[in-house]
């Protein structure tokens, strides 16, 4: 398995981190954004560490970004409406990476 490039990997990370944050902040408050932060922090660095993405890949990437920003919106919107007893910001924080992980992962799996 090649480390190097590999965003499919980084975006399962990022994926796995942020369901990690959510249960983090629940136990160690704003401290669990670092903690979950930690395991994407260093697969981002193996990941793109000497390593330059070509135009598809930088394509996908913007693509990820814009569905990850209207899927937020969306979500947040529902969770401050219809979940009032819910940290919305903790649920912001975590499904920030928990939605670019899946999208990342989806975009990048099937394109």
């Amino acid at each position: 398995m090649k480390f190097r490039g590999n965003f499919v990997l980084m975006f399962a990370v990022q994926l796995l981190s942020g369901i990690w944050t959510y249960y983090a902040c629940s136990l160690f408050g704003l401290a669990g954004i670092g903690y979950g932060f930690i395991p994407f922090l260093l697969i981002l660095i193996v990941v793109q560490t000497k390593y330059t993405p070509d135009e598809r890949e930088m394509a996908l990437l913007h693509k990820t970004e814009s569905i990850q920003g209207m899927i937020i919106a969306a979500g947040m919107a529902v969770v401050y409406m219809f979940f009032p007893e819910l940290n919305w910001f903790y649920v912001f924080v975590s499904s920030i990476s928990v939605v670019r992980g899946a999208t990342g992962m989806v975009l990048f799996l099937t394109r």
